[in-house]
């Protein structure tokens, strides 16, 4: 999944006000109803995304809690985050446009942003088959 990282996202990592491997990360799916497009700089917090685009609501549709890692590689001197894929069993929401991370604090309007992902298989139709939608394979996110 291509990534676009928020810049509050990017203080908040750098003043310790997300701990990737330690807080709530969660993920939500945007409806491809609205044709969202990420704003770096004003999109803050959840509610900031939720006002212009529709998140994803239907059969077989939850947001999800990632099991985020973090590791050192030394191989390619990198430090990086993953997170398991996300599957969904008997997907009827609509269609996806893209995925919504970020860290959960108690509502949509305190939970800051982290990052919007998108596939080269988006947007892609849900009609109550399984759904897994693959973090990239080099991780969710990657800092050379």
């Amino acid at each position: 999944m291509a990534t676009t990282l928020y810049n509050n996202f990017k203080e908040l990592l750098l003043n310790g006000g997300i701990d990737l491997d330690t807080d709530t990360i969660r993920a939500l799916i945007i409806d491809d109803t609205t044709a969202y497009t990420p704003n770096i700089d004003t999109h803050v917090y959840v509610d900031d995304v939720t006002a212009v685009a529709s998140e994803m609501s239907g059969t077989g549709y939850t947001r999800k809690t990632l099991n985020v890692t973090v590791s050192q590689d030394n191989t390619n001197d990198q430090g990086v985050a993953d997170a398991d894929d996300l599957s969904y069993t008997g997907l009827n929401a609509g269609t996806i446009q893209g995925v919504l991370v970020y860290k959960e604090v108690t509502t949509d309007a305190d939970s800051p942003v982290i990052g919007w992902y998108e596939s080269g298989d988006f947007p892609l139709p849900t009609n109550g088959g399984d759904v897994t939608l693959t973090i990239n394979a080099a991780g969710m996110l990657t800092l050379g």
